[in-house]
């Protein structure tokens, strides 16, 4: 008889508080108010006219997250909690929500974060996380540039 022991090596506490604590320090920087600075859908890029004219702001607090926009001269409102994970290469995002009709709304993404500039790249509910910043004619994907609203 025959047997196999396998040994799963034990989860380092030191490497779980660094994780911890890089989720940490990209909240703290998100918190607050952004401005939408430029965006671009399914690989089309929007002008800086089209941009001034949705006034696409996010509010952060603490994991719940806020985007407001103008559509068709209609406010839309996003309104969500939404999970970080630094640890990731790109660092990615989770958000559920829901969506300015108060449809359920999930996006899976990737971010960068400086001090007054956060990067997004997401799909919705059922496409595959982006690895790069960079959206693609008729395939699902949003990519947005904030900065940190100062005003």
């Amino acid at each position: 008889m025959l047997v196999l022991i396998l040994a799963v090596p034990p989860v380092n506490s030191q490497d779980k508080s660094k994780e911890t604590q890089k989720v940490q320090d990209d909240m703290k920087v998100l918190q607050g108010d952004w401005i939408c600075i430029m965006e671009e859908y399914e690989g089309l890029l929007f002008t800086k006219d089209q941009i001034k004219e949705m006034n696409k702001r996010m509010k952060i607090d603490k994991n719940s997250m806020t985007i407001k926009r103008v559509t068709r001269e209609k406010l839309g409102t996003y309104v969500g909690k939404f999970e970080l994970d630094p640890t990731t290469n790109p660092k990615s995002f989770d958000f559920i929500g829901k969506g300015p009709t108060g449809e359920y709304s999930e996006w899976k993404g990737i971010y960068e974060l400086t001090e007054n500039e956060f990067k997004v790249m997401y799909v919705k509910k059922g496409g595959v996380r982006p690895k790069e910043f960079k959206t693609v004619k008729n395939v699902d994907g949003t990519y947005i540039q904030f900065k940190r609203d100062k005003d």
